[in-house]
């Protein structure tokens, strides 16, 4: 994801080079396409789960695959993962095996019971929920929500806090969310939130009324950086956009706030397993294009090593990609899903780098 995390206290970051090489670390699961909301952005396009959706015995052998892969640290999303009658027993089958997860949701079919089992039952340490906005009208128009459902989530949002689970909100950047982002901000310093996260929409699932996919998001977002950095408590902006420490407004902007660049992990120490079991590399990159394997056939540990969607991913520069760029090394060549966007090629060009789109408009001006 083109994500931007705005973290309000101290807690976990990495400064470690992103493009080091790495053993696979992370898995995003998105355990369900099925969804109460039917938002006009939606990195997955849910709604209605997807055909084929692992049923209960699929999912728990899935994470006895997990756990022999080594991997520890699951992001667990949709959908609304709470659309599944069965999540709490596989999210039990997990802290069997050590695997401590973080959920995104919406927060709107959480309560106190379901959060104690999670507490009490499960290794469950952290929830993102998907708030976007705290005004009301709003809310519902972007979410397809019904009346109330905002309340029911900001209550939610305080049980799961009383309850001592790492909170984060997010928001997706579009033209109506991009103004109330400041307020949200606010809200989030008030409720004693750890994070607020701003996703720049990818544009290979629904993205309606939202911005093109090389528009420049940090010159949109100026205004929401000083709001920031005006904050009596804050302590980091972390970016998970590749080429994020080339734009001009993170230049002046680390001259007021600590900013940490950790560009793009997919392929490189994370894979992503859908609903039915296909699993690629980048959580944005639900398509067939992307598909490196299943998890109810194939060994998740050989696939990251030997994918040649993973290599290309891992390195750029072999498939053409960047390849005569200077910055390559430090950017590994943009966003694999952004460029695929833009070019209907995973190999194509990332057009929204403001690096290439300041080479490229200097030679329109020569030619």
């Amino acid at each position: 994801m083109l994500d931007i995390k705005l973290k309000l206290q101290p807690g976990h970051t990495n400064d470690r080079e992103w493009m080091e090489p790495s053993p696979l670390k992370t898995l995003f699961w998105n355990i369900t396409y099925a969804c109460n909301y039917r938002c006009g952005v939606c990195f997955t396009d849910a709604g209605s789960a997807m055909p084929g959706e692992l049923t209960t015995p699929e999912a728990l052998a899935a994470v006895e695959k997990i756990h022999q892969a080594g991997v520890h640290d699951l992001i667990l999303s949709g959908g609304e993962p709470f659309q599944r009658e069965d999540i709490i027993p596989i999210l039990r089958h997990m802290g069997k095996f050590g695997i401590s997860t973080r959920i995104a949701s919406n927060g709107s079919l959480l309560d106190q019971e379901i959060l104690r089992q999670l507490r009490d039952e499960t290794l469950v340490q952290s929830f993102q929920i998907s708030l976007d906005t705290i005004d009301a009208d709003i809310y519902e128009r972007f979410h397809s929500a019904s009346p109330g459902d905002l309340n029911t989530v900001l209550k939610n949002l305080d049980i799961i806090q009383q309850l001592g689970f790492h909170t984060t909100i997010s928001a997706r950047l579009t033209p109506h969310t991009l103004a109330g982002i400041p307020a949200l901000l606010d809200f989030a310093v008030q409720q004693g939130i750890a994070t607020l996260t701003i996703h720049c929409p990818v544009h290979t699932r629904r993205v309606s009324e939202t911005y093109p996919q090389d528009e420049d998001m940090f010159t949109r977002l100026e205004h929401v950086f000083e709001h920031f950095s005006n904050l009596p408590q804050k302590w980091l902006i972390e970016t998970y956009i590749p080429w994020a420490e080339y734009h001009p407004v993170i230049r002046r902007l680390q001259k007021q706030v600590r900013i940490n660049n950790r560009g793009c992990r997919a392929g490189r120490d994370r894979l992503t397993i859908n609903p039915s079991g296909h699993i690629s590399p980048c959580v944005c990159m639900d398509i067939p294009e992307a598909y490196v394997g299943n998890v109810k056939s194939d060994d998740l540990e050989l696939v990251f090593q030997n994918s040649p969607v993973n290599k290309m991913f891992r390195s750029p520069r072999e498939h053409g990609i960047c390849a005569d760029c200077a910055n390559l090394t430090k950017c590994g060549g943009g966003c694999r899903a952004s460029a695929f966007a833009l070019t209907g090629r995973m190999d194509g060009q990332d057009m929204s780098c403001p690096v290439w789109k300041s080479r490229d408009q200097k030679e329109h001006r020569q030619s």
